[in-house]
């Protein structure tokens, strides 16, 4: 019983989490997109995957096919800044950052929601432009101003 309810749970909280990309990002259950209950240990060699975390030294241009990106699956909280770059380098992992401060500077820190950073990969693939990728998306209380 006790297992039952933990898969439950842990179904119940992906749903969750999918159900609020509606409405936010239209059509994106057509992107190839895939939420799994595995870790990312176990899905892909660390060579393979790239962790986008603000703290990285890595700024990201383009995207390599061979590889797989990671969003979110680590939480930073105020309180634990930098955790998602500490785990990333634990693991081996690659890492890299949005090229957010070749173009613009921020009145606050650079973390963006997991959403937000989904829509400006979204933006950039559309547009192959980070520059029109991150001004479309950044929220106006982020302080985005044009890097002079």
């Amino acid at each position: 019983a006790a297992a039952c309810l933990r898969k439950s749970k842990q179904w119940y909280q992906r749903r969750v989490r999918v159900s609020r990309m509606e409405g936010f990002i239209d059509g994106y259950r057509n992107w190839d997109v895939h939420i799994k209950s595995e870790s990312l240990l176990e899905l892909f060699p660390p060579s393979e995957v790239v962790y986008l975390c603000a703290e990285s030294e890595n700024t990201l241009s383009e995207f390599d096919d061979s590889k797989v990106y990671v969003i979110g699956g680590f939480v930073d909280h105020n309180s634990h800044k930098g955790l998602a770059y500490e785990r990333a380098l634990a693991a081996g992992y690659g890492h890299a950052r949005l090229p957010i401060d070749s173009y613009f500077t921020l009145a606050t820190r650079k973390v963006l929601t997991v959403c937000h950073v989904f829509e400006i990969i979204k933006n950039f693939v559309e547009s192959r432009s980070w520059e029109e990728a991150i001004r479309l998306t950044i929220p106006a209380r982020k302080g985005l101003e044009d890097k002079v």
